[in-house]
């Protein structure tokens, strides 16, 4: 009856978490999911300190969690960007307006056969992006169309559904695997990615420094559908050092769809319908972790990442198509470290703090394109608290910062960069968490 409404419970939580949205610090993904797992850098692929981070970063530490486990987790992040952009002296700046994002995590799992089976089943808002600034007369970049882009708005969110499966093949090795059912979500007004109405120049030849383009806008979001899988392995070589490694496929999406109209005020075509689509899919991860126990109180744990930017569609495109659109974002792969300590004060309060490294995907040359994107971040400072309120009922705090970081490059059109320009985007986020674990009594 318990694993029963547990898992009602699991269920529903994770249809109500779709439309929820995220803010991400590795990339466009979260560095961490949880209030544990966040707390702790991020770091669980052979520590498992909580069955979201599991679920998050190596299905195979889901093994460890005999009984029924349940877990809820809360996040809001406070993100504050900015763009700013000079053609010449013309020099201006833009604060994106900055709301709190809620991100919400829920995770399940029970166990048969002695402990040796654990299913489950979790919903994670694991990453996204997205800004919000007014046209600014101002700044070069944000002036009035057609000589700026106007307002830029964006709003990616990415969460998935993932019913997962760990084994104990051994008091010393555990595997683990995922079906990820993914959904999304993407508005980016005005999108680059459609081909523009342009506005000949003298010369009249398109994408010259002359010529004026309106993009179309993507204000109204659409939702698209991904899958992949994920698979680790953790293996106790000894009760106090614990390896692991993980993998998780690439996402494939549906393509995202818009319907819109032309917005060349010059042009017979303005206001017309069209359509348009955008191909955007998560990168793969690859993942190790190392964890250290020297004692019943302490515990240690570091981990690498490495997520193929570089080769995923929507990421990978740099530049402009013969019609003027843009082909993508322009990110490169990146690598992660995180680390995280875990130290149990005493029997009811527990200390955790971490720091996560991620490599800015942007190159300094897409600074232009990635306006709607600025996923610059580089450096995390993360800190938990955990108050086990009764045998059953544990209670987690946490709280990061995600340090400013900004990169600067020209402001480029399809016949190249313009001489003595230049757009820097600017980021930095701080983040509380809070979170509960439950294990009914069996």
């Amino acid at each position: 009856m318990i694993r029963s409404r547990a898992f009602r419970l699991a269920f529903s939580a994770c249809l109500v978490l779709a439309p929820l949205t995220a803010r991400a610090t590795d990339g466009h993904l979260l560095h961490g999911v949880g209030a544990i797992n966040s707390a702790l850098g991020g770091a669980g692929v052979a520590a498992p300190h909580s069955i979201l981070g599991a679920f998050y970063v190596n299905p195979a530490g889901l093994a460890l969690f005999e009984g029924t486990h349940v877990e809820m987790g809360f996040e809001m992040m406070k993100p504050s960007r900015t763009v700013e952009s000079a053609f010449g002296t013309f020099r201006g700046s833009t604060q994106s307006r900055s709301e709190f994002v809620p991100i919400p995590a829920f995770g399940w799992t029970t166990s048969f056969n002695d402990g040796d089976l654990v299913v489950g089943l979790s919903g994670l808002g694991i990453g996204g992006f997205g800004v919000r600034y007014a046209a600014d007369p101002g700044n070069p970049i944000l002036m009035p169309r057609p000589n700026g882009f106007g307002q830029v708005y964006s709003n990616f969110s990415l969460m998935k559904i993932a019913p997962a499966l760990a084994w104990s093949a051994s008091d010393k090795l555990k595997l683990g695997v995922a079906l990820n059912v993914d959904w999304a979500s993407l508005a980016v007004d005005p999108m680059p990615t459609a081909s523009p109405a342009f506005d000949p120049g003298p010369d009249k030849t398109p994408g010259t420094q002359d010529d004026r383009a309106y993009y179309s806008g993507a204000a109204h979001a659409d939702g698209a559908f991904g899958a992949g899988i994920q698979a680790g392995v953790l293996y106790q070589a000894t009760p106090k050092f614990a390896v692991g490694l993980s993998y998780s496929s690439p996402q494939l999406f549906q393509d995202f769809e818009y319907d819109a109209v032309y917005e060349n005020p010059n042009l017979a075509s303005y206001n017309t319908a069209r359509t348009f689509s955008f191909a955007m899919d998560v990168p793969a991860v690859y993942a190790a972790g190392i964890a250290l126990t020297p004692n019943d109180r302490l515990s240690i744990a570091l981990d690498g990442k490495y997520i193929t930017y570089g080769s995923t569609n929507g990421f990978k495109e740099k530049g402009f198509n013969a019609d003027g659109s843009v082909k993508g974002f322009g990110w490169d792969d990146i690598a992660v470290v995180a680390a995280g300590v875990q130290f149990k004060a005493n029997d009811v309060v527990t200390l955790r703090g971490g720091y996560n490294y991620s490599q800015n995907p942007i190159p300094d040359g897409q600074s232009m394109f990635n306006i709607p994107a600025p996923a610059v971040i580089e450096h995390h400072a993360t800190f938990g608290l955990g108050l086990q309120v009764t045998k059953e009922l544990q209670l987690n705090l946490g709280y990061y910062r995600a340090f400013e970081n900004s990169i600067t490059g020209p402001i480029v059109r399809p016949n190249g960069a313009l001489p003595g320009t230049s757009v820097t985007n600017s980021m930095f986020e701080d983040s509380v968490l809070l979170g509960f674990s439950f294990t009914p009594r069996q």
